[in-house]
């Protein structure tokens, strides 16, 4: 579908490029040892990863194996269990990232880390978030998010994981498919190692976690971007969640900004084409299993952009996965838990200017003139370029006029590899016709560019050209089309059977670059605003810098999602205010149910003094402030490039 054309974007640059940064630990002392079914562990006692995290108060336990390492004939086979350490291990060091083009990569990557009060003991039954890294399923690593605050403000534990990524964890070729049946697979299954990965953690966390002070009976995962993709497959995952140990291995999921593949996900017949072209590549023309697994890591990686540049996903069709989302949640077949998801408001700023490269803006394009213009596509209304020439890229440069960019934008997305859309398919031009005719909904002048004017070689070049930036303009189409909408569908059905916690974020004076204040400014010109991942900074520890406001509203996301976890609901129940009346004083807005049936209330999270002077708040017009009915039409159109299911 055209969101997953674009998949190896969608998250890859979420942590990485924007706020988070690999941090050092600073350590007081070390824990008691703490006795597990993989070993014995003794953590980092008040453990400090940023110098805004509390001095004392949290304890640490980093680097911990929960499965043996997927190497030679475990590579593309479920997660195994670790032979039990000997001794008592240090985890003082996180462990390696699971394959990404990093230096700290390698295939010896199944890790977690285990965030605790520091006065938790095996009494303690604390609730539990289980947090699943994002990255377009091909980059990122528990280690990047710091919890410190929410462990130490909440009384609660934070478990961070690693799974596999990219082919290595969601490579579905033909001779990957499984030849008996096991906990995670039917005969024929292949690909979704990564969310066999995922569960596999989940129940080291359910055997483990009471002598960490856990509640193994209290266990939430959430996750982000291919994190939230991840959580809503866990839910869709029915066949196995409960397999592992015989308890259900969560009792609530949090979404964020994971919603932009619910109509879309692959079958697994559908994902094995575009697996076997990459596995054939990887072995000269035919692909073998053994093959496979001999390759080294580089030379998977050197094709990987065959695979993973824009395609990583699940597949259905199998046990660990065994129905598309949107038939999941729609029939009510799916694990019924409470939920809490949401989007961005601007989601689409992180991934607008890879749509326009440098190619299409010359001949004048260059790094200066494309910020002083306010980015690229806005550099191509002002400036004669060769995209718009006629014909493109033949002809002599000419300015682009709005419509040409939003149908350039669209068809860039609709038909990008891996998809089977071509610029003439019937889809590809329902959505570019579409998008033109919603031109209107998406005037220039509402969007305007905060980031000083600056100068390049051209003369008068506007950042804010025509009223307003044309860059910020199609970045809101990505936004509605691409995740707004599609979070609206996915909360409209899971409302149907279970308790739903919907969510805007909304600041646009985001942060963008730890240490430096807000409003957030990209590379090519224009303000961040509430872009994909900017939520983030206000969970966990990025060493942002945060304004007054913006350091409230953090705090109040904290405490909504540790309430979520501990209860099932991000407001405190009456009775818990009854027996603690300080906790009046501390708790955030009240926020309402989204309700399928009586109305859906969405709520903003936004700063005091932003947008409405209360700051968080529900209100009740997110489908028309997002042009949904443009939108959704085309997102259960023919399910993208597959047909509909049931």
């Amino acid at each position: 579908m055209r969101e997953q054309l674009r998949l190896g974007l969608i998250g890859a640059m979420s942590v990485a490029c924007i706020l988070a940064t690999t941090s050092v630990s600073h350590a007081a002392g070390l824990t008691a040892p703490v006795a597990t079914t993989t070993g014995t562990y003794t953590g980092i006692a008040n453990i400090q990863e940023q110098p805004t995290d509390p001095a004392t108060g949290v304890n640490g336990y980093l680097g911990i194996r929960y499965a043996q390492p997927p190497l030679g004939t475990l590579r593309w086979k479920p997660p195994q269990a670790p032979n039990p350490g000997q001794g008592s291990i240090v985890a003082g060091a996180f462990g390696h990232t699971c394959v990404q083009g990093s230096s700290t990569d390698s295939e010896d990557c199944l890790f977690l880390n285990v965030y605790t009060p520091s006065n938790a003991n095996p009494r303690s039954r604390l609730p539990v978030f289980v947090w699943i890294h994002g990255g377009a399923l091909v980059n990122g690593a528990g280690s990047l998010y710091d919890p410190s605050v929410m462990v130490a403000d909440n009384n609660m534990i934070v478990v961070t994981i690693n799974y596999r990524l990219g082919s290595l964890g969601f490579l579905a070729a033909s001779v990957l498919a499984a030849t008996q049946a096991d906990a995670f697979q039917n005969v024929g299954d292949a690909g979704n190692y990564g969310l066999m990965d995922q569960q596999f953690a989940l129940a080291w966390v359910q055997r483990n976690i009471a002598a960490f002070g856990g509640d193994p009976d209290a266990v939430t995962i959430g996750g982000e971007s291919a994190g939230g993709l991840s959580v809503s497959s866990q839910l869709a995952s029915t066949n196995t969640v409960r397999s592992l140990t015989g308890q259900p291995l969560f009792r609530g999921a949090i979404i964020e900004s994971g919603g932009y593949m619910y109509h879309d996900v692959p079958s697994l017949a559908t994902y094995q084409t575009l697996s076997n072209t990459f596995a054939a590549k990887d072995c000269g023309g035919t692909a073998t299993l053994a093959c496979l697994q001999g390759l080294t890591t580089a030379q998977l990686f050197a094709n990987e952009n065959l695979f993973g540049g824009f395609g990583i996903a699940p597949n259905f069709g199998t046990k660990v996965l065994p129905l598309d989302l949107h038939t999941a949640f729609s029939t009510g077949r799916f694990n019924r838990v409470p939920v809490l998801q949401g989007t961005n408001a601007n989601e689409g700023r992180l991934f607008e200017p890879d749509f326009f490269p440098s190619v299409v803006t010359q001949p004048f394009g260059t790094p200066a003139n494309i910020v002083a213009a306010g980015g690229p596509a806005s550099f191509d209304l002002q400036v004669p370029n060769i995209l718009c020439s006629n014909p493109p890229f033949g002809g002599a440069p000419a300015t682009c006029t709005y419509a040409q960019e939003i149908a350039f934008f669209m068809q860039t997305l609709v038909t990008a590899t891996p998809s089977n859309q071509a610029p003439t398919s019937t889809f590809t031009e329902a959505v570019v016709a579409a998008s033109v005719a919603a031109a209107g909904e998406y005037p220039i002048s509402n969007f305007h560019n905060f980031v000083p004017q600056t100068t390049g070689t051209i003369p008068n070049l506007n950042n804010n050209f025509m009223t307003g930036n044309v860059d910020e303009a199609l970045s809101q189409i990505f936004t509605d089309f691409v995740f707004a909408c599609n979070g609206f569908d996915s909360n409209s059905d899971l409302s149907r059977y279970v308790p739903v916690h919907a969510y805007e974020f909304n600041d646009p004076n985001a942060p963008s670059t730890a240490g430096k204040p807000g409003p957030g400014a990209n590379g090519s010109g224009f303000t961040t605003a509430s872009q994909h991942a900017a939520e983030l900074q206000y969970i966990f520890n990025f060493g942002s810098t945060f304004t007054p406001a913006q350091a409230a509203l953090a705090t109040d996301m904290k405490t909504y999602w540790a309430n979520f976890v501990k209860t099932g609901d991000p407001n405190i129940p009456s009775l818990n205010l009854l027996v603690d009346l300080r906790s009046i004083h501390s708790q955030p807005p009240f926020w309402p149910l989204f309700d399928f049936f009586f109305g859906p209330q969405v709520q903003s999270l936004t700063p005091a003094g932003i947008n409405n002077p209360q700051g968080p708040h529900p209100y009740t017009t997110f489908v028309s402030e997002h042009f949904c009915k443009t939108w959704q039409p085309l997102l259960t159109f023919n399910n993208g490039n597959e047909p509909q299911q049931p």
